[in-house]
């Protein structure tokens, strides 16, 4: 089959490798595991076994915030200060929208000068704010697109404070449980744990530790390419949210002068050989991930690596399988 030999070739059994999972008109027509899960072990990875998602999570991010602005409970035009209101004053004109779509000005804590000295830190949410609070914004909120993991932070403090539970149990108790989706979870909660990741800096190893403290809302959940399928059965449709907020989530922001960034709530839109497709990736020590449906979510393709070092990388890989099912 022209799938298996190409995610063989791309994942041989003696390094790590991916879990696929790939869905025409809503019915999984490939499911299999490719590589090695533990390679001190020799163990071979296995499709159930469970990932850290990286930046998937901003999705999830958005939808939790959208649920509550369903419920009138928040609104993602209101300024971000009405919310957070110690937060500093020169971001007195950022609203939650703006953080969604990655146009707040707001530095990208992750990008700072020795931040992967503090990845293993447990940090408190204050110590983490304090990466990037403080400093002066790099453009009127608005004004540009510039991708920030600190933006998706300070929605995961909004989401607790709004709603006056830890953002772990509202991602359960909202979208986890009710989905059936019993392998996802903030890393860590309710016992759940990813496989072993590796990184190939400078040579192929074991990834170093780090803390899930700093990712957050930004990137701390884990997931199997099966919950994610049962998430994806959600997406765009009528329950946990309404088709309505869906599409909003789906809309790529505008920018001055009538450019687009492409990017919605947690969710990029672009075009793969004239397909319209939904889509993210996500990076994070020891592991990559990234998920795409077309516009009329008749295809969906999900790839999960045990490897954070983009060899191969999982958005190519994910495209190309694009690609062999669009044809």
């Amino acid at each position: 089959m022209q799938i298996d030999d190409y995610l063989d070739r791309s994942y041989p059994s003696h390094r790590p490798g991916a879990a696929v999972l790939l869905a025409q008109n809503g019915r999984i027509i490939h499911r299999a595991a490719y590589g090695s899960a533990d390679m001190a072990a020799q163990s071979p990875l296995a499709v159930k076994d469970m990932f850290r998602i990286g930046s998937l999570t901003k999705q999830f991010t958005a939808a939790a915030i959208m649920c509550l602005h369903e419920r009138k409970l928040l609104d993602v035009r209101e300024r971000l200060h009405h919310y957070l209101p110690a937060y500093p004053a020169h971001g007195q004109n950022i609203c939650l929208e703006h953080l969604l779509q990655h146009t707040s000005g707001i530095r990208c804590f992750t990008d700072s000068a020795g931040f992967d000295q503090l990845e293993a830190s447990d940090l408190s949410q204050r110590q983490v704010l304090d990466l990037f609070q403080h400093e002066a914004l790099m453009f009127a909120p608005g004004a540009q697109f510039s991708y920030s993991n600190s933006g998706y932070f300070l929605l995961g403090l909004v989401i607790e404070k709004v709603s006056g539970r830890a953002l772990a149990h509202f991602f359960q108790e909202e979208f986890f449980a009710p989905l059936g989706m019993h392998a996802t979870a903030l890393e860590g909660h309710a016992g759940i744990w990813p496989i072993q990741g590796y990184t190939e800096d400078p040579d192929l190893q074991a990834a170093p530790p780090i803390s899930m403290a700093t990712p957050f809302a930004a990137g701390a959940l884990v997931s199997t390419v099966d919950d994610l399928f049962r998430w994806e059965q959600q997406v765009g449709r009528a329950g946990v949210l309404s088709v309505e907020s869906w599409q909003r989530m789906w809309q790529p922001s505008p920018l001055p002068g009538g450019a687009s960034s492409g990017y919605g709530y947690g969710f990029e839109t672009r075009s793969i050989d004239g397909l319209a497709v939904v889509d993210h990736d996500g990076g994070i020590s020891g592991f990559s991930a990234y998920s795409a449906r077309t516009l009329d979510k008749s295809l969906f393709v999900c790839v999960l690596s045990n490897n954070d070092s983009g060899e191969p990388s999982t958005i190519e890989v994910g495209e190309q399988l694009i690609r062999i099912l669009a044809r």
